[in-house]
């Protein structure tokens, strides 16, 4: 081959080698371009994590200053439950009621069947309906001395019919039942200052009167103390 050939294809080896070299180059620098890329992407969720771990610290640190304040308000609460209670212990409670006597929106009260009280469609007590009140008596005197005695006088809805001649109606009726045991309550000592009679008829029935055990419910005298 001449030395001219030669030369040329020297050259010609030369530029291939060199092309090559910046194709390379090119290739090298995009990968580089691409993990500073990459890199900076995770510099930046790094960052991102970090900033997010802060809030959360914060967020927990609050609550937990939240939870002791609420804490510290609990154990205030059942401090003052713990003194409420002491006071209640050390304090007298509230008396037994007699037997037969229960709690009512006036007042303590006790209730006797008329018909132990009285003979059917009478206003005179019986010697039962007496020794009843003997008892009530004695609770007045023990329990509730110098208090407000009412006495509430109760009938059923059956019409006067035997009785006629003696009471115009059941409101009448009542009015003389309740009147004789205020008598009485009267006589074996509790002050005539302080005993009220009330008369309620059939109004104020406590049961239902189609029935026979309904209406025997409804015949009673209701003696209250009242509330001061």
């Amino acid at each position: 081959m001449k030395r001219g050939g030669v030369l040329k294809l020297f050259a010609v080896s030369i530029l291939a080698a060199m092309a090559s070299f910046g194709c390379n180059q090119q290739k090298d620098q995009k990968l580089i371009q691409e993990l500073q890329g990459r890199n900076q992407e995770l510099q930046n969720e790094k960052q991102d994590l970090q900033e997010r771990l802060a809030q959360s610290k914060a967020r927990e640190d609050s609550l937990s200053a939240e939870l002791g304040a609420k804490q510290s308000e609990l154990d205030a609460m059942a401090a003052r439950w713990h003194e409420q209670d002491s006071k209640k212990a050390g304090s007298p409670s509230t008396p037994a009621l007699p037997a037969g006597w229960e709690r009512g929106p006036l007042g303590d009260m006790v209730t006797v069947g008329a018909d132990i009280l009285f003979s059917s469609g009478k206003a005179d007590l019986t010697s039962g309906g007496r020794a009843a009140l003997d008892k009530i008596v004695g609770d007045l005197k023990s329990h509730y001395a110098g208090m407000t005695v009412r006495v509430y006088g109760h009938t059923d809805t059956e019409p006067i019919r035997k009785s006629k001649k003696l009471w115009q109606d059941n409101l009448d009726l009542s009015a003389n039942r309740a009147m004789a045991v205020a008598r009485y309550l009267v006589s074996k000592g509790i002050s005539a200052k302080n005993v009220e009679v009330v008369a309620m008829g059939e109004n104020h029935p406590v049961a239902d009167n189609a029935t026979a055990a309904g209406k025997a419910k409804n015949r009673r005298v209701e003696i209250v103390v009242l509330k001061k």
